[in-house]
């Protein structure tokens, strides 16, 4: 791991705690440097990812080190993105641990090149990149849905506790279920139609199906439901925050069937 990923590392890591005493103490100023420090963290993993690029000659696509590091650059990208049109201040406490969380995976990993030699495959680096990416806005719905869940149990027990106070209305987490459904589902589903089209040149078949991509494509059709549900049946509230969390868990465990494979 180069000097800038390394970096990278450790500003997210004091951002995610900043975040949590955030939760925690309401403190303005712990929320500023967070977001600073996440920032900060973001660009430069950008520039260790440029740096890699540069020497391997491809995307962060060949093994399971670079697909983490990619996979915490799209969900603390689409975070900073979310967090700076929801103005949902709580947002980095759920969202920056998943973040982190694959940096340090990484971190345990090694950086050799893994060889795919598909790596400079174009609908197959279209599908990956776009999967990651929906992956952070997916992350976005989990956070907000895990929120809304915690809040509504709240207000249905009429006890307004720590978390009634820390927490956004329940409108504001809906909307940014909302939007993160809009942003995060045609992603995924381009990214799929791209598998797709690599698969039929690579294999004369629409996909090759196993565990892990039987439960891609179940994470797509919750979130396909999600999405028929929010806009054509109106669904809001609980339904949509739980098929959100839902949706999350299969994707996160289809991807990492995907990567481990």
């Amino acid at each position: 791991m180069n000097s800038s990923l390394a970096v990278a590392t450790f500003l997210y890591f004091l951002g995610m705690v900043k975040y949590l005493l955030y939760l925690g103490l309401r403190k303005k100023i712990l929320f500023i440097m967070a977001t600073v420090m996440i920032f900060a963290g973001f660009v430069m993993e950008t520039v260790g990812l440029v740096q890699r690029s540069m020497l391997t000659g491809h995307g962060p696509y060949t093994n399971v080190f670079e697909y983490c590091l990619f996979m915490a650059w799209a969900v603390f990208g689409v975070f900073l993105v979310a967090e700076g049109y929801s103005r949902i201040k709580p947002l980095g406490a759920f969202t920056a641990p998943v973040g982190f969380f694959f940096m340090l995976v990484a971190v345990t990993l090694s950086s050799e090149n893994g060889g795919s030699p598909s790596a400079d495959a174009y609908w197959l680096t279209l599908h990956r990149t776009l999967s990651f990416v929906s992956f952070g806005a997916f992350t976005i719905i989990f956070a907000a849905g895990v929120m809304y869940l915690i809040q509504e149990r709240e207000l249905k027990s009429k006890h307004f506790g720590g978390w009634y106070h820390r927490l956004p209305s329940l409108e504001i987490l809906d909307d940014a279920n909302r939007v993160g459904i809009i942003v995060g589902f045609p992603i995924i589903t381009i990214g799929m139609v791209a598998a797709i089209i690599w698969s039929i040149q690579q294999y004369g078949s629409l996909m090759i199906l196993d565990f892990s991509t039987s439960a891609l494509i179940i994470a797509w059709v919750v979130y396909a439901v999600l999405t028929v549900g929010r806009f054509i049946l109106r669904w809001r509230g609980r339904r949509a925050a739980t098929l959100g969390v839902t949706g999350f868990v299969i994707v996160t465990i289809s991807l990492a069937l995907h990567i481990i494979r």
